[in-house]
């Protein structure tokens, strides 16, 4: 599945894996499209609605720069990199 860790994302694409990484969005907030890609190139997988990195989500996730270590985060701190993210992407 080298294709799952090689293939580029788009700004986007990165924002929802990172979100569906942490946790901190609820599946209607995912943009459809993102979950679509990302379930073709094996990195999250939808378990009763709930979307979830694969192993191959988890490796690339980390894969990602500033990727953080979930277990280290505080809900604020989740937070606040993520929306630090979106406003990078957007200028």
């Amino acid at each position: 599945m080298s294709r799952s860790l090689d293939a580029p994302l788009s700004p986007n694409e990165e924002v929802t894996l990172r979100r569906v990484a942490l946790g901190i969005s609820p599946m209607k907030d995912l943009a459809p499209r993102d979950l679509m890609r990302l379930t073709s190139l094996s990195l999250v997988e939808i378990d009763a609605g709930v979307p979830r990195l694969t192993e191959f989500g988890r490796k690339r996730y980390r894969a990602l720069p500033r990727a953080a270590d979930v277990k280290d985060l505080t809900l604020e701190a989740m937070i606040a990199a993520v929306s630090d993210r979106l406003r990078k992407t957007t200028d």
